[in-house]
């Protein structure tokens, strides 16, 4: 299922995103001041710890919540993807704490895809995060590029690439216990999750999806025990000068 939200909730959930970071930006400074105090007592400074990492995870929860909402302006360019995912393997390993092993493969080198780099990068990110969580430390993650038969199933199409005819997809694949059947419908819906940590869970998949709408492409999975696979398709421009992007 993917969420699609209408103009006013988009519109809400930005004027709501501003305000709170606003507030989260004046609740930071003013608890950096308090913890500069050398003269707290064990138990003052704990308790102010606490309250730093709860404001870490709303900030992290508006951060993942105004990236659901369609961005102001969208740059489609050609991306290189072999050069495009080269450069974010290291975001990629310091995800994964460097426990779990991640190899990209791309079947060609000049595979380039037609779409704004940062809905990407933040799509994929998202969806690395997610694989590697669920190969854990000793488990394997693979990230392999390869052009699509056809275009994404529900894919949303803006004006620069709905005439568009070739695809690529970025296959995210771990090895990981598979996805629950209780919820492997439900896995694109907010605060939707299987981890023991609620705070932040939930929101990583919805974030990827609407990127993916956002820039006309599309996403779906399959999942078994020991191989789940994310597909991320997006289009692919023929004739525009390849540039890497990252």
């Amino acid at each position: 299922m993917q969420i699609i939200l209408s103009d006013v909730q988009d519109r809400l959930i930005k004027g709501l995103s501003h305000r709170m970071n606003n507030i989260l930006t004046l609740f930071h400074g003013y608890l950096g001041l308090l913890l500069d105090n050398e003269k707290l007592d064990p138990v003052t400074l704990e308790g102010l710890e606490k309250i730093k990492d709860g404001a870490r995870v709303a900030t992290e929860l508006m951060d993942r919540t105004n990236a659901i909402v369609s961005p102001t302006n969208l740059n489609p360019r050609g991306i290189v993807m072999a050069q495009f995912l080269t450069q974010l393997l290291p975001t990629f390993e310091k995800i994964s704490g460097g426990m779990t092993k991640i190899t990209i493969e791309c079947t060609a080198d000049s595979i380039q895809a037609w779409a704004d780099p940062s809905r990407v990068r933040l799509a994929l990110t998202e969806v690395v995060k997610n694989a590697c969580e669920a190969a854990g430390p000793a488990g394997n993650v693979q990230i392999v590029v390869a052009p699509a038969d056809s275009a994404p199933e529900k894919a949303m199409f803006p004006r620069d690439v709905r005439d568009l005819t070739n695809w690529t997809t970025i296959s995210v694949i771990d090895d990981g216990p598979g996805i629950a059947k209780s919820v492997e419908d439900k896995v694109y819906e907010p605060f939707t999750t299987t981890k023991k940590k609620q705070a932040i869970a939930g929101l990583g998949l919805t974030v990827a999806v609407n990127c993916m709408r956002q820039i006309g492409g599309g996403i779906d999975h399959e999942s078994t025990k020991g191989r789940t696979v994310f597909r991320l398709t997006l289009p692919v421009h023929d004739g525009v000068p390849a540039r890497a992007v990252a």
